[in-house]
């Protein structure tokens, strides 16, 4: 009776695990990426959301500003207060692209001049879009 294996079935039993890995890589990678603008997207329009509520709640306007490591909501008035701060879609590897770096919400949660604005969410071969309508609600183009 013999234990073990020999060097030759290693040798077949590695390159066959190779394979495998090379061909799922590739899928792999991709999930990964979709997992990562996704979790991105969500949590801008999340951070939007709130922001909206807000100035509909205390009934002023609101400045939302993007940037790609942070996230800024202000309510704007004689002084403005910011009242709400969050790591950007950076922190995630996604790289962030806005038509207007600052949003504005009016006190009864419409759009300030900003209307049609384009947020472009990117990591490897996965993009998101988020619009913003004239009425202040965000839209996710999936």
């Amino acid at each position: 009776m013999r234990r073990g294996v020999t060097l030759v079935e290693l040798v077949v039993v590695m390159a066959i695990l190779g394979t495998l890995v090379g061909w799922a890589m590739p899928r792999v990678s991709a999930g990964m990426d979709w997992l990562a603008v996704d979790a991105a997207a969500q949590e801008v329009t999340t951070f939007y959301a709130v922001a909206r509520f807000a100035a509909l709640q205390r009934g002023t306007r609101v400045r939302v500003e993007f940037a790609s490591d942070t996230l800024r909501a202000v309510f704007e008035g004689t002084r403005d207060s910011l009242f709400r701060v969050q790591a950007g879609p950076a922190r995630h590897g996604v790289t962030f692209h806005a038509s207007q770096r600052a949003i504005r919400i009016g006190s009864h949660g419409y759009g300030w001049g900003s209307a049609n604005t384009t947020l472009v969410l990117r990591r490897g071969l996965v993009a998101e879009s988020l619009t913003t309508s004239r009425l202040g609600r965000i839209k996710w183009w999936r």
